[in-house]
């Protein structure tokens, strides 16, 4: 396994339990979801509201090129 995957991948997780807990920790009224789906470079984007729905589907277009790009840079 490659190193610098692995140390992304607790980046990543450690950026994500961060942003969970500052959510909690804000008590917001409302919560709203949604989520993104990679098949292979294209986004699926879904939320409980349009803004959501926009939202994650900024984050799955910003998420398949950051997996492009590191895609040409560990094979070049």
């Amino acid at each position: 396994m490659d190193i610098r995957l692995l140390g992304l991948g607790i980046l990543f997780l450690a950026i994500g339990t961060i942003l969970i807990l500052a959510g909690m920790l804000k008590g917001a009224g409302r919560a709203e979801g949604g989520g993104v789906i990679l098949i292979g470079p294209f986004p699926i984007a879904f939320g409980t509201s349009e803004a959501i729905a926009k939202v994650m589907l900024a984050i799955g277009i910003a998420l398949a090129v950051f997996m492009v790009l590191l895609h040409l840079l560990l094979t070049s």
